[in-house]
């Protein structure tokens, strides 16, 4: 066996028999908020408050576009003292029609809406990938444990086996067939440390912590009833419904360009001898709009109303889906675990027989180390069962919608 082999099995020897403290994260909701303010959706959000605080300035504002300023200058001969002149400058002011403001106002509350809803279905996907990592890596670490228990057994097992052949006690076949058990042990043992480092980094990569949240368990053993309608995947694609239903009455208030009112002085004189005098002036300009030239934006507008109700009528069928195969995973979980019990307590049974027979001569070591096999396999599934009902109870939870607290 390699020192560093040697080594990390000393460290896991007593991590797991509790002598080397473990560091916790204070909470799976302290973890899952970290991983959302990691995640690159984090800042959607506030871009989406930015876009609100645009409609909102729009609603409030009494101009319904862009002011202008105009300048002409017209005469019979310009730059002399001869003939007619005329100079006028003057700015124009789009005025915003009182639905138009009230509409932009609707959108800018609706956008509001979308913001808070997107960011609670962020947290709420985040939430079920951090379980499904820290899930992965619990079961990895318990079949990490066991196989870390049975290599242990075997070397144990192996030691004695040796001193009974030196004694003439038992055969070269049977220390060799000892030797291969521990081997297969601790073959065995390495592919459960691949695959628990496998689930750390997963777990590593996405939370950027190193640490297990301590009320893991907790959050599996909520009881909850379903609630739909309050779910924050479909509340996020209902804000979106409703966004997109305010865009749409925009769409039609804006179907006319704004009225324009103009307001100019004018400095001008009739011919030449005579003294410049100075006017001022009101200038109304009102569109008259058209059905063509509003369609387009209208039929966009209530076409991604159209895509938005279709996709929140696919997301509730895929909840309610998600949600029964998560009820049915869940039985069939609770059913492995009692089978699992069953298996552990005969085989536990059996290795307790096989022994006192092996120490009596009544069995040979292959039938020895075929019970201790089972025993230990029992042994396993009836822990990974119990971690993976855990887990079936917590993925439930998540699919109805609850987010860690």
């Amino acid at each position: 066996m390699k020192p560093g082999s040697t080594m990390n099995t000393l460290f896991l020897a007593l991590l797991l028999s509790g002598q080397v403290p473990s560091l916790w994260a204070t909470s799976l909701a302290e973890v899952v908020q970290k991983s959302v303010e990691r995640h690159p959706r984090y800042s959607y959000p506030q871009a989406l408050r930015k876009v609100e605080a645009g409609y909102r300035q729009q609603a409030e504002s009494l101009l319904g576009g862009d002011p202008s300023v105009n300048v002409s200058a017209a005469g019979d001969s310009m730059g002399s003292d001869f003939g007619y002149e005329e100079y006028v400058a003057g700015i124009s002011m789009p005025v915003a029609l009182p639905g138009q403001r009230s509409a932009r106002r609707s959108i800018a509350e609706k956008l509001a809406a979308q913001a808070d809803r997107e960011l609670a279905r962020l947290t709420w996907e985040v939430s079920g990938e951090v379980l499904d990592r820290a899930w992965r890596l619990k079961i990895t670490r318990a079949e990490m444990k066991q196989a870390l228990k049975q290599w242990a057994a075997a070397r144990a097992l192996e030691k004695d086996i040796a001193h009974r052949y030196e004694a003439g006690e038992l055969t070269r076949n049977d220390l060799l067939l000892a030797r291969q058990d521990v081997v297969d042990t601790e073959s065995a043992y390495q592919e459960a440390v691949n695959l628990h480092q496998q689930a750390r980094q997963s777990w590593v990569s996405y939370t950027g912590l190193h640490e297990l949240p301590d009320d893991l368990e907790r959050f599996a053993r909520l009881q909850l009833t379903p609630a739909l309608s309050r779910h924050p995947r479909l509340q996020a694609v209902l804000a979106n419904s409703e966004t997109a239903h305010a865009k749409v009455n925009d769409s039609r208030q804006q179907r006319r360009a704004s009225p324009v009112v103009s307001f100019y002085a004018k400095h001008d004189r009739g011919a030449r001898g005579e003294d410049y005098t100075d006017s001022l002036g009101i200038e109304f300009s009102i569109p008259l709009g058209t059905r063509a030239q509003a369609a387009p934006a209208i039929a966009e507008a209530e076409a991604e109303l159209t895509s938005v109700q279709a996709e929140a009528m696919l997301v509730k069928r895929e909840l309610e889906l998600g949600i029964a195969n998560a009820e049915q995973e869940l039985a069939k979980a609770e059913q492995l675990l009692q089978l699992a019990r069953k298996k552990h307590e005969y085989a536990h049974t059996r290795l307790l027989l096989a022994q006192r027979a092996f120490e009596l001569g009544e069995m040979d070591l292959f039938q020895l180390l075929l019970a201790r096999q089972q025993s230990a396999l029992a042994a396993k599934n009836l822990e990974i069962r119990d971690l993976e009902k855990q887990q079936a109870m917590a993925k439930k939870n998540h699919l109805l919608g609850v987010v860690p607290q």
